[in-house]
């Protein structure tokens, strides 16, 4: 899922705000738009409800309902390019994962043979908090529909600042208990730590099951304040 580089209108009037599976998504209301295409620092500062107004601007059951306001263009070759980005970028997650000890299936689920299973989201371009808060709901959503007890959520994005988003989002839909959001970055660090004998795959289940905190990056900026004060004892 990714935003466009603007919003601008198209002929008939709607705006281009994400590109889902090599899909165009559109909308018709130019405010709902900025809010979907909305720079995900910007976007980390202010409260959906402050960015959508209560006087001229939809209110937050329209930023989390978007997807019933959009109509599918046909694919270019822009959104072909940003197809294979998503492929590319899920392909490198899956690998991680492998590597982490995980078996992994093409639909994003990872089972450990501790008995949890991860079903994950891959992100691979920064998003606004709009898009992450409707992406969490509609995740949510799907999750009370079919239940799995064994399965907790996992959202690896492509940057810390989008994790930051994403850690909003799955507190303000109050999804502590089912949704961890993690960075490329850090899965890379795991992975390493796991190589150094620093980390083992239970250990790393821990880390990515929602047990006590959203995002896995500051758990791990703990563990290595740990490994530099053991360093720096010897």
């Amino acid at each position: 899922m990714s935003a466009p580089d603007d919003a601008a209108p198209g002929k008939d009037g709607r705006f281009a705000v994400l590109d889902v599976f090599g899909l165009k998504l559109e909308v018709s209301n130019p405010r709902l738009a900025e809010l979907l295409t909305m720079d995900a620092k910007d976007a980390l500062t202010s409260d959906v409800r402050d960015l959508v107004g209560p006087e001229d601007g939809p209110d937050v059951a329209q930023v989390q309902e978007a997807v019933p306001d959009v109509v599918i263009a046909p694919s270019t070759p822009h959104t072909d390019e940003l197809a294979r980005a998503r492929k590319e970028f899920r392909q490198r997650v899956e690998t991680i994962a492998q590597s982490l000890g995980f078996e992994t299936r093409g639909d994003g689920k990872w089972t450990s043979d501790t008995g949890i299973a991860v079903s994950t989201r891959t992100v691979e371009r920064p998003l606004s908090l709009a898009a992450a808060t409707h992406f969490v709901s509609e995740v949510a959503q799907r999750c009370e529909q079919v239940p799995d007890e064994e399965s907790a959520v996992l959202f690896v994005v492509e940057s810390q600042q989008t994790a930051d988003v994403f850690k909003v989002a799955i507190r303000q839909r109050r999804m502590h208990h089912l949704m961890r959001t993690v960075s490329i970055d850090n899965l890379e660090d795991m992975r390493a730590m796991k190589h150094r004998g620093l980390l083992s795959h239970a250990q790393i289940v821990v880390l990515l099951a929602p047990v006590a905190d959203i995002d896995v990056g500051e758990m791990l900026s703990v563990l290595h304040a740990d490994e530099d004060a053991a360093a720096g004892a010897q």
